[in-house]
């Protein structure tokens, strides 16, 4: 038998990987499709949620643009004596919010979350009365004709 998940995070899980993990544990046990098997996978999933926060936090507090300067030293004293905007460039927090979306979506995919998932979950074989699958048949079809 495959042990399911445990419902207390692992404890280097902080803060809002801590909180994702016991909201979303709960809802693979009731789907019955998860297992201590996928607990990697579930660690993932909290992880990329909660750099998806942090970077979310920071553009709100940065914004999605950087302003980059230029100083200016005195080759006599040493000291800066004039900083310039040169330009800017784009907060590194939204590429974290690109790659942990990819992620998310990936890895939500993979344990079932998305309504596409649940679907295919829902189509995979039923066991009959004799308590036999279809892929079971199948199997079973297949090894006789190798006889």
């Amino acid at each position: 038998m495959v042990k399911s998940l445990p419902n207390n995070p692992p404890k280097y899980l902080t803060g809002t990987a801590k909180y994702i993990w016991k909201r979303i544990v709960p809802l693979l046990e009731d789907d019955g499709h998860a297992s201590d098997l996928d607990r990697t996978l579930v660690e993932t999933f909290c992880i990329n949620y909660q750099q998806l926060r942090d970077a979310y936090k920071s553009i709100q507090e940065e914004g999605q643009t950087m302003p980059i300067y230029k100083s200016n030293v005195s080759p006599v004293t040493g000291k800066v004596v004039a900083t310039d905007l040169v330009g800017y460039k784009r907060n590194p927090s939204t590429q974290i919010i690109d790659t942990a979306s990819k992620n998310l979506r990936s890895i939500a995919n993979e344990l079932g979350l998305s309504p596409q998932s649940r679907t295919d979950l829902l189509d995979l074989p039923k066991e009959d009365d004799s308590g036999e699958t279809a892929a079971d048949a199948i199997a079973e079809f297949f090894k006789k004709g190798d006889k």
